[in-house]
């Protein structure tokens, strides 16, 4: 992927983030982004990511952000209210990822 659309592709998830261009997050948003297409690589056992799926990076990117200081906790209670997170990516990403995947053969 080229760095032009690698750069349009986190600039769309810092406005989903609603987040002023901040030099200071440019190496956490690059880590989120190379985690994503690494997972898509291996999750769809592609070697190239279509078009198709750049929106699907960006969601990714996104959603990586929202769990941060939230990594492998299922839920979380404090007195009578609690709280459940996320601990894999939506089940929207994952369809659009599925339609994607190639069967692996070892």
């Amino acid at each position: 992927m080229d760095d032009l659309l690698k750069e349009v592709i986190i600039q769309n998830a810092r406005i989903l983030l609603d987040m002023e261009w901040d030099t200071n997050k440019d190496t956490l948003f690059e880590i989120y982004f190379q985690n994503a297409e690494d997972f898509i690589f291996d999750y769809c056992n592609i070697s190239e990511i279509p078009a198709s799926l750049n929106s699907v990076l960006t969601q990714m990117i996104v959603f990586q952000y929202r769990q941060m200081g939230v990594e492998n906790i299922q839920s979380e209670g404090k007195g009578s209210l609690s709280q459940a997170f996320l601990v894999e990516y939506p089940q929207n990403i994952m369809n659009r990822l599925n339609r994607h995947a190639r069967v692996k053969f070892q």
